[in-house]
């Protein structure tokens, strides 16, 4: 194995993040007579295509007591259309090679196909049986089983999981009574138990038109053929009942954090803690993102050099960062090594914020934005990501070009913006959960 000596190898410039070539993914958009905005991205490496529909309606549209219609009726768009009975989806991408899945988040619900680019025309029929199609067939039978489906995925992955109330609980205590992002999105028990048939129908009315949806194609397809096959089959879908304007969320509160305890099946404390920050698509969430990765991102960064090597506090240390719309969400999870006290654990943790705060250099900004950067790249390699990435950013950045945006602001992120967003952002207040081994909470 020939060896390296880095001793002999130049050190990164004060401005390497300056330096970064603009990340962009190319794509054109055309918005329908009806109002659905259609983007295309032409990538003719691999006889691959993803279509990728985007309804921007998620969890954070739900009225109290019904937490869990918009992932609920995600599952009930699986269960048969019209003209395609249950099962027959998975029967007709089979077929060509072809693949589909969906998926719920506060923000946003989206439909998903890859198929090879032959078949093109048969994964926008499905999305249109599913839009066009699918009200006249849900009855309660096919609600009550899929209903019993996501109560049993509630209890598995949240109620009866280590750590699994852990994100929720995180969410009560730094989103006040209101907020859009304080329930989560899968739902309460007791909400879910409740939903019926006109609830699956009224959201479905509100939220599923072409006003509020976006429609990616990406990969082996020329863009003008692309837009005459979404025309052809979804030019027709209607619009349905009015959707209510989103709300504002409540402000943040100052002062104090808030802690809350709680005793669970586990063997090593954990600590949540969690800020509210700017939304996606601003240059200071950019900024906290770079954050995160100096936090906690490789083995030399703050928080793992001092909680995990020098002071042997935590097992392991994780920060990350919600792209949401209306506001993001900062957050930092530690697992405390045993015997550790996991108010010391939270202390250097927030010590060790403060202490960016006061000041980083450049070069340590350069070499997180160069991590980021590394993962990015990594989040668009398929024409799946790429369509993801698009859809997403059309949905909650209004257009695809405000993904470029995002990414551009990367290439200006300084040592002064760091300092300045962890001493704005992250120096007092937030939320801080602790999850303890039963029978140790104080």
């Amino acid at each position: 194995m020939r060896s390296i000596d880095f001793r002999a190898q130049p050190a990164a410039s004060a401005d390497a993040a300056a330096d970064l070539s603009p990340l962009r993914i190319p794509h054109r958009t055309h918005r329908l007579d009806n109002g659905l905005r259609v983007v295309v991205s032409e990538e003719r490496s691999c006889p691959l295509v993803a279509v990728h529909l985007m309804i921007h309606t998620g969890s954070r549209n739900e009225t109290p007591g019904r937490t869990g219609l918009a992932h609920l009726l995600e599952h009930l768009l699986f269960e048969g259309t019209e003209h395609c009975p249950k099962g027959g989806f998975d029967r007709l991408l089979e077929e060509v090679g072809g693949a589909a899945n969906g998926s719920t988040w506060w923000d946003r619900t989206n439909y998903f196909e890859t198929v090879p680019s032959h078949a093109v025309e048969r994964a926008l029929w499905l999305e249109r049986e599913r839009m066009l199609h699918f009200l006249p067939v849900l009855d309660d039978e096919t609600l009550a089983i899929q209903r019993g489906v996501v109560l049993n995925e509630r209890r598995e992955v949240y109620d009866n999981r280590p750590y699994g109330m852990a994100e929720e609980r995180l969410q009560h205590a730094l989103f006040p009574e209101g907020h859009p992002y304080r329930h989560p999105t899968i739902g309460y028990a007791e909400d879910i138990a409740a939903l019926d048939r006109n609830d699956a129908e009224r959201f479905f009315r509100q939220w599923y038109t072409p006003s509020h949806s976006v429609l990616v194609i990406a990969g082996d397809i020329d863009p003008d053929e692309a837009v005459d096959l979404a025309d052809r089959y979804l030019g027709d879908w209607e619009e349905g009942d009015g959707a209510p304007p989103p709300s504002a969320p409540p402000t943040a509160p100052a002062g104090s954090p808030v802690i809350d305890e709680m005793g669970d099946r586990v063997s090593f404390p954990r600590i949540y803690l969690g800020w509210r920050v700017p939304s996606y698509g601003t240059h200071d969430w950019a900024a906290l993102d770079v954050l995160g990765y100096l936090l906690s991102d490789g083995e030399t960064s703050r928080l793992r050099r001092r909680l995990v090597r020098d002071e042997r506090l935590a097992q392991n240390v994780d920060a990350y960062l919600y792209p949401t719309e209306m506001e993001g969400l900062f957050g930092i999870t530690t697992t405390a090594r045993a015997a550790v006290d996991p108010e010391l654990l939270e202390r250097a943790t927030r010590e060790t914020i403060a202490e960016v705060a006061r000041g980083v250099s450049e070069a340590e900004v350069a070499g997180a934005v160069r991590r980021a950067r590394r993962d990015q790249i990594e989040s668009i390699a398929t024409v799946e990501d790429r369509a993801e990435a698009l859809a997403y950013a059309t949905t909650v950045l209004g257009e695809a070009a405000g993904l470029d945006r995002a990414l551009e602001h990367y290439r200006r992120v300084t040592a002064d913006d760091l300092t300045r967003v962890a001493a704005e952002y992250l120096a007092e207040g937030g939320a801080s959960v602790r999850i303890v081994p039963e029978g140790a909470g104080r």
